[in-house]
């Protein structure tokens, strides 16, 4: 396929370079949306490949990947026909933490995603290392291949994950690669500083896997999936696969660990030098637990099976970079593992990332018009960071490509808006994981309501089709109906002594079954059968939203006033070629971060580090005077 493309042809729309979690999303949002999109990857075989463990979903990380479904992407469709465990988590916190997180079969989740790659119109995959970004007058203008091969387009999306420079470390041992079994890609690294872009280095990792037939299981704790916790896509209304599903087991490191480890800390890459890049603050190595942490005897350990069938377990929470004798040693420390076997050692990656600072709100380099970039080389860690930022990136680099208005994702619309907005805005100093404490209206961004929120969007962008659309409103229809009966439905004081006898206080007056259920102790089986008789839709997806609307409707009013307030700073534009330098009376500090950053709105700049209240007073003061002089 390769030699046939020149440049000065336009042969895409929208080229996405990377095939991981965030070039598929990319790819794939661009070519539903009808752009000609080429998906360029070093290996097809590796489309969709997951190199660390078989999860998707968690704390903060299942409302993304919910959020990427609503928004038509694909990790949740081919979650649900790839699962082999799932639970919920957050059950003992409020609705806005609960979400859930599955396991998948690594070995069958690229396969389906490369049939979905396969069968998507509008979309080239193509095989092939990028070498560099082709552009003229000041935009994009396609890539150039390591066989010289140049390939054009009006938008180009860079997904490159762990692959630029990447370094994998194991004890004093270095081996140039992205991860295990892939090259490195050398070259568009140069390319990019070229372009001014300010590139970094951060340091991931990997644990051990060890063979499932060598574990004692007596000594641990079975974790069984929650087959009722319900599918991860909005477009399925059970849960898959059919075949049972496959529990995790839980077991703990020791005092004999920790001393395996903290006599051997010289020979791990990490605390031996030999790394220079930053690793991620919430998912350290076991070498960071054991000394960050010397208090604790003991540390979690989660064996998970990585597929239906085969042999290897991931050992999640033990991350290391030690030497591989080191890594068996302190293994078989571990309860249920004293006999393991060691498939294949853990290690340490690092790599070339992209300040994150550099970006637009659309995730637009602001050094090239047209180039977009998404991933973990923008400084993030995770499978569903990086399909989150992979959607949004090619969402609008396809508007790009045909010069429509570009698709803003905010803090009050989705988990997705307030990771953008934090990558944007505050940058990364480390590898960057969205937590639920991060976003301020989490009430609002509930992961069972991710459809509410943006399906409409993506009906609006052509990511929706008529099915999934129907599906939608016939839903969203039912949410009303229920709602309205509740709120149409009422108690009176006569009915006092049934109250009581139902475990709440009387009424006063004529109180509707809404308003009851605003009462901690009611819900909403509870409220039905006070009135029996009440129309309320049967589907329990729809059931839940009633629910939750009515138990929190007080904290959602709320949080909502709160939200569209913040909305109000957001909607005050900034000039593109504002002088923030020139202010009198702005303070050396705010001029320095607000021209580093170049916010785009007075919410923005509120939100950058260092920028003092004072400070965005006088800047909309200075924005006020400015639009009066020009009218």
């Amino acid at each position: 396929m390769r030699g046939k493309y020149t440049l000065g042809v336009e042969n895409f729309d929208v080229i996405v370079v990377g095939a991981g979690h965030a070039g598929i999303e990319a790819a794939l949002a661009s070519a539903r949306m009808g752009r000609r999109t080429a998906c360029v990857t070093m290996r097809k075989d590796r489309i969709g490949h997951l190199p660390c463990n078989c999860s998707i979903g968690g704390p903060a990380k299942g409302h993304m990947a919910r959020e990427v479904d609503a928004l038509g992407g694909q990790m949740g469709v081919t979650t649900d026909y790839a699962l082999t465990h799932i639970r919920r988590v957050g059950t003992g916190k409020g609705p806005a933490v609960q979400t859930v997180r599955a396991h998948v079969c690594k070995d069958l989740y690229p396969k389906l995603m490369q049939g979905v790659f396969e069968g998507q119109p509008n979309l080239t995959v193509i095989e092939g290392q990028v070498l560099s970004v082709v552009h003229r007058g000041g935009q994009a203008a396609g890539v150039r291949l390591a066989d010289g091969t140049e390939i054009g387009a009006r938008a180009v999306v860079l997904t490159t994950g762990t692959f630029l420079n990447g370094l994998c470390h194991q004890g004093k041992q270095k081996t140039v690669a992205a991860r295990h079994g892939d090259q490195a890609a050398v070259g568009l690294s140069d390319s990019l500083r070229e372009l001014g872009v300010n590139l970094r280095r951060f340091k991931t990792g990997t644990t051990p896997r060890i063979r499932l037939s060598s574990i004692d299981f007596s000594r641990t704790e079975a974790m069984e999936s929650e087959p009722d916790s319900g599918p991860v896509s909005f477009a399925h209304d059970r849960t898959f696969p059919v075949r049972d599903l496959l529990p995790c087991w839980q077991t703990r490191t020791n005092g004999a660990t920790h001393e395996i480890i903290q006599t051997n800390l010289h020979e791990s890459a990490m605390y031996g030098g030999q790394i220079e890049g930053v690793g991620p603050r919430y998912c350290p190595s076991i070498e960071d637990k054991i000394v960050r942490f010397a208090d604790k005897d003991s540390h979690p350990i989660w064996l998970e099976q990585e597929t239906w069938d085969g042999e290897e377990v991931y050992v999640q929470g033990t991350s290391t970079s030690l030497p591989a004798e080191v890594q068996l040693a302190f293994l078989r420390t571990i309860p249920s593992l004293q006999n393991v076997e060691m498939i294949r050692p853990g290690y340490a990656v690092e790599y070339d990332m992209a300040d994150p600072l550099q970006l637009t709100q659309h995730l637009m380099s602001k050094r090239l018009d047209g180039l977009f970039l998404a991933g973990q080389l923008n400084g993030t860690s995770g499978y569903e960071e990086a399909a989150g930022q992979g959607i949004v990136a090619g969402i609008n680099a396809a508007r790009f490509a045909r010069d429509e208005e570009p698709v803003e994702f905010s803090r009050d619309n989705s988990f997705i808006g307030v990771m953008v907005d934090d990558l944007v805005t505050k940058g990364v100093e480390d590898p960057y994981r969205m937590l639920t404490g991060r976003a301020e209206h989490r009430l609002l961004l509930r992961h069972d309501n991710a459809d509410s929120r943006l399906t409409p969007i993506a009906r609006e962008i052509g990511m929706c089709g008529e099915e999934r659309w129907e599906g939608f409103c016939e839903k969203q229809e039912k949410i009303a109906r229920g709602l309205a009966a509740l709120e149409n439905t009422f108690v009176y004081p006569t009915e006092n002594e049934r109250l009581a006898e139902a475990g709440t206080a009387g009424v006063g007056t004529k109180t509707s079954l809404f308003a009851l259920m605003k009462r901690p102790e009611m819900s909403l089986e509870r409220a039905l059968a006070l009135v029996p008789e009440t129309p309320m839709p049967a589907d329990p997806r729809v059931r839940e939203q009633v629910e939750l609307a009515a138990l929190y409707d007080g904290y959602i009013q709320k949080q909502q006033r709160l939200a569209d307030n913040a909305k109000k700073l957001d909607l005050m534009r900034i000039p593109s070629d504002w002088d923030f330098a020139a202010m009198n009376g702005l303070s050396y500090e705010s001029k320095e971060k607000l021209g580093r950053v170049r916010p785009t709105t007075i919410g923005q700049a509120s939100r950058v580090p260092g920028v003092r209240p004072a400070d965005i007073a006088l800047l909309i003061g200075h924005l006020r005077a400015a639009s009066s002089r020009s009218k």
